[in-house]
């Protein structure tokens, strides 16, 4: 399976992409590799503390995961869209779950592709630019288009499936964590 660099900020949704580390981790045995865009300490939203992270640089190879956050829709959020079109360019696969898709918005790349997020209107309301509209799609679960995945915020089940897919993992043993997950809500 190829790396999975999975970009935090301060504030990370931890949820988001629990599914996709823990399991994918621990099942899985995926390569995981944690970044910020300045690299150091962080705090998700949640308070859990997380004592060192590297610094984001374009990646070479493997899946590249933007996990949501509220610092994504702030005035100061980070400008990743350097590093972030020279991995697509080195034929990563770029993903993004709730207010990653902000990240991927600003720097461009959801603008021919079609993608999904928090809801019509979203990426509207904080991407003064985004020119993506006719290719959004309102849908609650993840969704891939080429080298890009999106997700809205209580997908974090599919999210992980298609990243892990992305990756390397077989479909199959891949559609046991949201099989697993969805047994939770059969009647």
């Amino acid at each position: 399976m190829q790396p999975i660099t999975i970009i935090l900020t301060d504030r990370y949704s931890d949820w988001e992409i629990g599914h996709l580390a823990g399991l994918g981790g621990a099942f899985f045995g995926a390569d995981l590799r944690f970044v910020s865009p300045s690299g150091g300490a962080l705090r998700s939203v949640a308070g859990l503390p997380l004592s060192e992270t590297a610094r984001f640089e374009p990646q070479e190879s493997g899946v590249v995961v933007i996990c949501g956050s509220p610092v994504w829709e702030g005035q100061g959020a980070p400008d990743i869209g350097v590093p972030l079109r020279q991995s697509l360019a080195n034929g990563c696969v770029l993903a993004g779950i709730c207010g990653g898709t902000i990240a991927l918005a600003r720097a461009g790349l959801l603008d021919e592709v079609a993608h999904t997020s928090n809801g019509p209107g979203y990426l509207d309301q904080l991407v003064p630019g985004y020119r993506g509209q006719s290719r959004y799609v309102d849908q609650s679960g993840a969704l891939r288009d080429g080298n890009l995945i999106t997700a809205p915020a209580p997908a974090p089940a599919s999210f992980a499936y298609e990243v892990l897919v992305a990756a390397g993992l077989d479909r199959a043993a891949a559609q046991q964590i949201p099989d697993m997950l969805a047994r939770e809500h059969q009647a």
